[in-house]
């Protein structure tokens, strides 16, 4: 495959989940082009290491708000950027790092000698790692447990030029695992170290006794009156006594051992386990209860049992959530990548063409139509200024706290609707439904940014009606308010209705409507942050309807 000198391709699973070659990452914020290889790699033409601090600039306004942590480093090995999520885990800031190897400040007396040799062995390969575990330092002395993946970053010529990391801190399951194998550890000791009691039958005498230990583990004082097996079984729980009168039935009829385990209530109320066994006498005929029967206190094993359950279930949850919250960072990157490739490169390929064009024109002397492209090529740039804002604002919002208090709609909205007159004075827009709307708890900055988003929307997508209409609704649900806007605008197909929710997804590619695919996702984004849902309904020339659930405060 050609490529241009000093061309940089990106390999890995990283760049090109399931994508087609076609539709591979592509982004040129300033200066370097990028575009896709035909074996599914990602170029940049003319570009050199150093210039990848502008592009990494907005990737880290995407990346930075995630709870892993993003390493870029050079083909040495040394650090480039991070991410705040390594930051904060590490203790050590970008400008304390950049240069640095992390075996030169990570690394102490817990860290792999064998695990880095294998990294090194791999890096230095070119081969991708992953899922490998380490123990690092951070910068307070404190050991952490770090999982790595880590993918090559080849130029045009195969050459390692970098490397992407991606790292989860996974020091709370490593301890959770520890203490589960901690717990293990003990359980085996305490069967080993458990007392017996016994319960004895003299079949000569008729005599009976309970040993010591029994007696402690009914609470009871010792004494020296008869009691028996029958006696113990009135201690145990009555919805558990057929089933052992059926098991000690059988070991008469058969002759098997009875081993069983069930729990006893002492005198004092305590609830205790045992494990009950005994082998049957054999008169020559038949068989009779046991001369002895042995009885272990099994209670910390069953403690132990449930305390290890309980760990279990706190393990599942912690591996629960630190997979959901790497998906949620790998769909943060998809999306990133996404508009990289279909929206960021547009305005970037028209800039070229029109420059070339330009260069065609100056050449010629033709100054008047040079003139006409070097304005296009200052559209293009705009429109890619635009573009990048856009995604700029799009990662911020995940980092503003929802501050929710009771919120007047109306109060929010009236204004809205005045500057959207104001700023459409040829048109005839018809407003209505404002005086329905609810008091909602919401926060009143980013509502605000709901309803900029949907009201613009209705006016663009109704600007070949006259009048256009614009209605406001409301409806009280038990547990939340449905609060919608309908237009009588062009609508939407129905089958785009997942597509016009995601970044740079739009209901129409009609280039006299003006927009960047970003508003909807905003939106949508702001809602789910409130714990509410947005949905929209349509159908192509019938108007759209989108609707706002946000829920009401929980009873306290």
């Amino acid at each position: 495959m050609k490529t241009a000198a000093g061309a940089m391709m990106v390999r890995g699973r990283s760049c090109r989940p399931g994508l087609a070659p076609a539709a591979r990452p592509v982004f040129r914020p300033r200066g370097p082009t990028w575009r896709p290889g035909g074996d599914g790699a990602m170029l940049a033409t003319d570009i050199g290491f150093e210039n990848l601090g502008s592009w990494l600039q907005v990737l880290q306004r995407i990346v930075e708000h995630s709870a892993n942590m993003v390493v870029i480093t050079d083909r040495d090995q040394r650090i480039r950027w991070v991410n705040r999520a390594y930051s904060a885990v590490t203790g050590w800031p970008l400008d304390e790092v950049q240069g640095k190897r992390a075996s030169e400040f990570l690394h102490g007396p817990l860290t792999s000698q064998r695990a880095t040799a294998q990294l090194k062995t791999a890096l230095s390969g070119g081969r991708a790692v992953s899922g490998v575990e380490l123990v690092n330092y951070r910068r307070d002395g404190q050991a952490y447990t770090v999982l790595l993946n880590i993918e090559p970053i080849h130029d045009g010529h195969g050459n390692v030029a970098a490397f992407f990391s991606i790292q989860t801190d996974i020091s709370e399951r490593k301890r959770l695992e520890l203490a589960n194998a901690s717990l293990q550890r003990h359980l085996d000791a305490a069967q080993k170290l458990a007392r017996l009691g016994r319960v004895e039958y003299d079949h000569e005498s008729a005599r009976t006794r309970w040993s010591h230990e029994v007696f402690e583990l009914l609470d009871r004082a010792p004494d020296e009156a008869p009691h028996d097996f029958a006696e113990l079984m009135e201690a145990v729980p009555p919805e558990r006594r057929e089933g052992l009168r059926h098991k000690l039935a059988q070991s008469l009829r058969t002759g098997e051992a009875f081993d069983e385990e069930f729990p006893l209530l002492s005198a004092q109320g305590q609830r205790r386990w045992v494990r009950c066994r005994g082998i049957p006498d054999f008169t020559g005929e038949g068989y009779r209860l046991p001369a002895t029967w042995t009885v272990q206190d099994v209670t910390v094993y069953y403690e132990l049992l449930e305390e290890r359950q309980r760990t279990n279930e706190t393990l599942n949850r912690v591996v629960g959530e630190r997979t959901r919250q790497l998906e949620e960072a790998n769909r943060t990157l998809t999306d990133f990548s996404h508009a990289i490739s279909h929206d960021l490169k547009k305005p970037i390929r028209h800039m070229v063409s029109f420059a070339e064009i330009l260069q065609s024109m100056l050449d010629a002397g033709d100054l008047e139509q040079a003139r006409l492209y070097g304005e296009k090529v200052r559209a293009a740039g705009r429109h890619l200024q635009t573009l990048v804002e856009a995604l700029l604002r799009f990662s911020r919002l995940g980092r503003h706290a929802v501050d929710k208090q009771p919120l007047a709609l109306r109060q929010t909205i009236e204004p809205l609707v005045a500057e959207a007159l104001a700023t459409h004075p040829g048109r005839r827009i018809e407003f209505s439904g404002l005086d329905s709307l609810p008091v909602v708890m919401a926060d009143p900055v980013l509502i605000h940014e709901v309803w900029v988003n949907l009201i613009d929307n209705a006016v663009k997508y109704s600007a070949q009606r006259d009048p256009a209409r614009i209605a406001f609704g409301c409806r009280e649900e038990a547990a939340g308010w449905d609060v919608w806007i309908q237009d009588n605008g062009r609508g939407f197909d129905p089958s785009q209705h997942e597509r016009i929710l995601q970044m740079f997804g739009r209901a129409c590619e009609d280039p006299e409507i003006a927009g960047d695919g970003i508003g909807l996702a905003l939106t949508q984004q702001i809602v789910d942050s409130h714990g509410g849902r947005l949905w929209g309904a349509s159908a192509p020339g019938e108007g759209a309807t989108f609707h706002v659930w946000l829920p009401k405060p929980a009873a306290p």
